[in-house]
């Protein structure tokens, strides 16, 4: 789980540097665009991935302090985790 923190990490992360990397290959495809070396289409898929990009990021935000302590080991034994089902229910 400390690689899954690792990757999420919204400093250092590989998920913010290829949310950058969409980011700035969109403003790059916006300048091609606008001269007509590129398609329009192509700029707005650049800039739709970005935003896709920062809100998953935005939706681990939550999550990130858990993920935080497994990389840390702990000084106490802890029993393994139960296992628990993967299917999550919505209420209407």
């Amino acid at each position: 789980m400390a690689v899954l923190a690792d990757v999420f990490d919204p400093e250092r992360g590989a998920l913010a540097a290829f949310t950058n990397l969409a980011a700035t290959a969109s403003r790059f495809a916006q300048q091609q665009a606008t001269q007509g070396l590129l398609p329009p289409e192509v700029w707005l898929a650049l800039g739709r991935a970005a935003n896709e990009l920062h809100d998953i990021g935005l939706d681990l935000d939550e999550h990130l302090d858990t993920l935080a302590e497994a990389r840390t080991p702990s000084a106490t034994t802890v029993k393994p985790p139960a296992p628990v089902p993967l299917v999550v229910r919505r209420h209407r």
